[in-house]
């Protein structure tokens, strides 16, 4: 255990680093639209990414079948295109803290999700888990009052980010049709490309590729956006996890909400009152149940293995989070 605690601590800081995510989203949105911040974002990403691949693995580390190629470009266009662009406009409507705590709910969405698509099926218990999960995502959404979902006194911006993570949780699924040919990088170096050349067209044919300001802040939230979210934290969190293990390491993924909430409390001055702790609470404890639940698969279905390793994987981020990368 002593001998572990370095990539214990590794896991961590990840952690700590993707939960500035929403904060930079936040800051930016007074910067450029959301289309430019997550062209930019990953553009960026994919260049810093593309460049370490060629380093560790030569130009072969490129090479993509014509089966990755399309898959990869699906993903890029729910997981990176319109998740992080829900993301960003999501969050010109509500705080980065409730953002954060609701975005926890992903894994509930994924499992659910791939009931649906690869017969993965959960145990009663299981579900239970999603539908508390899911329960303490509304309570959060409507303040703890029933009469403000009647009166549909809902923000705009929390809604979007259950669709946000609806995106996400379609990224996962998708992702298990890779062949294992393609390593973590790879992926989200390719995803990054994609997803930021789908934003650079929509951007240009809705005119959504704008800077309303510039400043040293800005600059500053751009930075640790794509570099420290999107590629630091990611290579700490893969190299960490090779050491430890995705079924120990992937718990240390709950502290990311928490970690978002505290940070838009602390470095933007966000409310965060009882309810949402509440809210919070009942995610979390959902999550934990519905992820460490049994499994079963049909026969067609992919291993009981790579499921629970995908939904680690979803767990974490945010890439992108994360969830983002």
């Amino acid at each position: 255990m002593k001998g572990q605690f370095r990539y214990y601590l590794i896991l961590f800081i990840s952690c700590v680093i993707w939960g500035l995510t929403p904060i930079c989203g936040r800051v930016l949105k007074d910067c450029m639209s959301p289309m430019l911040i997550t062209g930019a974002r990953f553009y960026l990403v994919a260049l810093v990414l593309f460049s370490l691949i060629v380093l560790l693995e030569g130009k072969k580390g490129l090479y993509l079948s014509r089966h990755d190629f399309f898959v990869l470009l699906l993903m890029g266009f729910v997981g990176i295109f319109l998740h992080n662009s829900l993301l960003f406009e999501a969050l010109r409507f509500t705080p980065a803290s409730n953002a954060a705590l609701i975005e926890s709910i992903g894994p509930s969405i994924t499992s659910t999700l791939a009931f649906f698509v690869i017969g993965e099926r959960l145990s009663r218990i299981g579900w239970l888990g999603i539908f508390i999960s899911c329960f303490g995502a509304g309570y959060i959404v409507c303040k703890g009052s029933l009469d403000t979902l009647l009166h549909f006194q809902i923000n705009i911006g929390e809604l979007i980010i259950i669709v946000c993570e609806a995106m996400w949780s379609c990224y996962v699924v998708i992702s298990w049709k890779l062949s294992k040919n393609v390593n973590a990088l790879a992926v989200t170096a390719w995803t990054g490309l994609f997803g930021a050349i789908f934003c650079t067209i929509t951007g240009f044919a809705f005119n959504e590729l704008q800077v309303y300001s510039i400043t040293r802040t800005y600059i500053i939230a751009f930075l640790v956006l794509s570099l420290l979210t999107g590629v630091v934290a990611f290579v700490f969190w893969n190299y960490a996890i090779t050491k430890v293990g995705a079924s120990k390491g992937g718990t240390f993924v709950y502290l990311i909400p928490v970690f978002g909430a505290v940070f838009g409390v602390v470095l933007l001055g966000e409310d965060f009152s009882s309810k949402e702790f509440i809210g919070a609470l009942i995610v979390v404890v959902g999550m934990i149940i519905s992820v460490k639940a049994k499994l079963s698969v049909r026969p067609s279905s992919g291993s009981v293995a790579q499921i629970k390793q995908s939904l680690i994987e979803k767990e974490r981020a945010q890439i992108h989070h994360g969830k983002d990368v």
